[in-house]
């Protein structure tokens, strides 16, 4: 597929929108509470920023995942949690001040590391050749509209307040639209030529969404994290940014297969996202870790 300019620039705005309405809900406060939460934190982010690229490697191979497809399942797992995680917190109990400034910090740092895993993907699944220097070159562009919205976000909801606290709602929805709006156009664009791509890489992605969620929880309560942490951490492992990687995959790469996953996954992930904040919201839900009942909420 060729990609429309316009289309690219439409990918830019939504993606700026989105990390402006992550920017609205942060503070500086926000960053310093992860001082009180330093285990959480760091698990979190090896969890997000290491583990999970392992597994996306691993599915990519277990399930002959290659080409683009495979490159697409990369990105996906660089990518960091979506804002949408906070709301899942918020519904079901999690820590949502921890999960907002894991989400601001595991941003940040996604920024950096996302084109660095992205071009080893194409090197490594699509083989040398101008396409991996393209990311490189992109990387800049990318930090760009990631991280600039995210702090002018911050300066609006530190300056104007009141401002912050009007539009904080509106862009938040506005930002859910956009997500389905180009996850649903990502697929329905090219829709023939994707239809076997995802026969390919299905099972992997949903697999992928099964082991974040369980990954993000299990570790949190096998390290004796509280009940409001595990809840944080199962929702920031596994809703991601997935426009994100949509926008990489189509605006950077020109590929609808590196897209692909990223669209399948931000449906899935809030259905999963869904099932487990009612699983552990009931009294008769039990820890597989410890064994022991999980209290509702």
């Amino acid at each position: 597929m060729t990609t429309t300019v316009g289309l690219i620039q439409l990918l830019y705005a939504a993606l700026a929108i989105i990390m402006v309405g992550l920017g609205l809900s942060l503070r500086p406060a926000d960053f310093a509470r992860l001082r009180t939460k330093a285990k959480p934190a760091a698990l979190a982010l090896f969890l997000q920023m290491v583990l999970l690229p392992v597994v996306a490697v691993s599915l990519n191979s277990a399930f002959g995942v290659q080409g683009y497809l495979a490159v697409g399942l990369i990105l996906l797992a660089a990518t960091p949690s979506s804002v949408t995680a906070n709301l899942f917190s918020y519904l079901f109990g999690g820590d949502v001040a921890f999960n907002v400034a894991l989400t601001g910090v595991n941003t940040f740092l996604c920024a950096l590391t996302l084109p660095v895993l992205g071009s080893w993907a194409l090197a490594h699944y699509v083989g040398e050749g101008q396409m991996v220097p393209v990311l490189f070159d992109n990387a800049l562009r990318t930090i760009g509209i990631v991280v600039v919205p995210v702090l002018v976000g911050m300066v609006i909801a530190t300056q104007a307040p009141r401002v912050a606290a009007r539009v904080e709602t509106p862009v938040k929805v506005l930002s859910a639209l956009l997500l389905v709006v180009f996850s649903l156009g990502a697929i329905v664009k090219e829709w023939a030529t994707l239809v076997g791509g995802f026969a390919q890489v299905g099972s992997a992605i949903l697999l992928f969404n099964g082991i974040a969620i369980f990954l993000g929880f299990t570790c949190a309560r096998a390290a004796a994290f509280d009940r409001r942490t595990a809840i944080t951490m199962a929702f920031q492992a596994s809703v991601h940014n997935a426009i994100q990687a949509i926008y990489v995959g189509l605006a950077v790469l020109g590929q609808p297969s590196a897209a692909l996953p990223a669209a399948v996954y931000s449906i899935s992930m809030n259905v999963f996202a869904l099932v487990f904040g009612w699983a552990i919201s009931s009294k008769r839900w039990t820890s597989p870790v410890i064994g022991a009942p999980i209290e509702g909420r």
